[in-house]
């Protein structure tokens, strides 16, 4: 049974296919091709998406939560939940983040979470990001400082333990005391380290490259700011190519201009977009919590008491609309910042368009609302329209 995605706009996303249709069998992209000439089989589920985006399922590298619920709930639920908020806005691949807490709390968030992803592989929750537990109080953000752990091999192999091999990325200061070590033997392990919530010089951050890391977590979020005579996390993320960095396309945690800047700099292949969002994404204004903290959302921005930013409630399509209509960012660059990019970081086999790939797909109108989202060849989502 093949099914086909006919007369839409097929971004690759290196480059768009106008009128192309899409014919899927299975679990993989069998054709791609433009509407005349793709030979539709007998027996073809055939869904006209004229006028629409065709692209690959996007790929959220830190995600905390959306729809009122968080990873750090330590239950199946939550996490269904999680899954089916953001499977309706295109994100086909995701990786949970858990953040500090008491070890025996964070290492039961872990076991309880790579359990779900272990017995339930057609989810989108894919992995897990640790953003911490070895943080720099000095720039803490969101987190609850009394919660941090300091850097060892052996909180690490804790972790990494409970998680039964699915911690695929964690977010550590390397100028902590430790950090080093952690950053070499993690690594050493297959998990991407991530420089984040650092107060780190240009030297240090060098050396944590040296030692296994490649990625920054949030862009200019939690770090330094720029200094010409005192680099820090920015300078090192923005010059060495070793680091891809995320960028949380929302508009407030970075100023367009800040955004077209980095684009200028590390280009499209260098910058991953990820939504940060925690469970007040996509729900109504009021109070909420993080990290046993109170946080507040109004006009789409989550911030502690004091004006801190906690996360935040963006989806990657609306992360796409934002850095294009703010940036003039070209549509493929957009689409594979928010897929294929995320996708190499973990070496996952999705974020492209091509016969033989996994059918992860999403197709989005021109307001980048999403109307369908296929997972493996199924179709998993219908927007339904009153």
């Amino acid at each position: 049974m093949y099914l086909a995605l006919v007369g839409g706009k097929v971004v690759t996303p290196f480059r768009e296919i106008k009128n192309g249709t899409v014919l899927i069998s299975e679990d993989k992209i069998y054709e791609i091709g433009n509407v005349e000439s793709v030979i539709i089989p007998e027996n073809t589920k055939t869904i006209d998406v004229s006028g629409h985006i065709i692209c690959p399922g996007f790929v959220d590298l830190l995600v905390h939560g959306g729809g009122g619920y968080g990873f750090a709930d330590g239950n199946t639920e939550s996490y269904r939940k999680i899954s089916r908020y953001f499977l309706e806005h295109g994100s086909t691949y995701m990786l949970a983040s858990l953040h500090a807490k008491p070890e025996d709390q964070l290492l039961f968030d872990m076991k309880t979470l790579s359990d779900f992803i272990k017995e339930n592989p057609d989810s989108n929750i894919k992995g897990i990001h640790m953003e911490g537990p070895f943080l720099n109080p000095e720039l803490k953000g969101a987190m609850n400082e009394t919660y941090l752990w300091k850097p060892t091999i052996e909180g690490f192999l804790k972790l990494w333990e409970a998680s039964d091999g699915l911690l695929k990325m964690m977010t550590i200061a390397p100028e902590l005391d430790g950090a080093i070590e952690v950053i070499r033997e993690a690594s050493f392990r297959g998990v991407v380290c991530s420089v984040g919530h650092s107060t780190g010089d240009y030297e240090v951050i060098v050396n944590a490259i040296d030692n296994g890391a490649a990625h920054v977590t949030h862009m200019f979020n939690a770090m330094k700011p720029f200094h010409h005579r005192f680099p820090s996390v920015i300078t090192a993320a923005m010059l060495r190519d070793e680091l891809k960095i995320e960028l949380i396309a929302d508009t407030y945690h970075v100023h367009p201009a800040i955004m077209e800047l980095l684009l200028k700099v590390k280009t499209p292949k260098g910058i991953i977009l990820i939504t940060d969002s925690i469970r007040a994404g996509g729900m109504h204004e009021g109070e909420y919590h993080f990290s046993d903290q109170k946080v507040f959302m109004k006009d789409n921005k989550a911030f502690l008491a004091d004006g801190t930013l906690a996360g935040s409630t963006l989806t990657l399509n609306m992360a796409v609309k934002n850095i294009i209509e703010t940036t003039g960012t070209k549509l493929t660059d957009a689409i594979r910042m928010a897929s294929l990019n995320g996708s190499k970081v973990v070496n996952a086999e999705v974020g492209i368009l091509a016969s033989g790939k996994q059918a992860d797909i999403v197709v989005m109108n021109n307001n980048f609302d999403v109307i369908y989202t296929i997972v493996k060849g199924e179709l998993v989502y219908e927007k339904k329209f009153s």
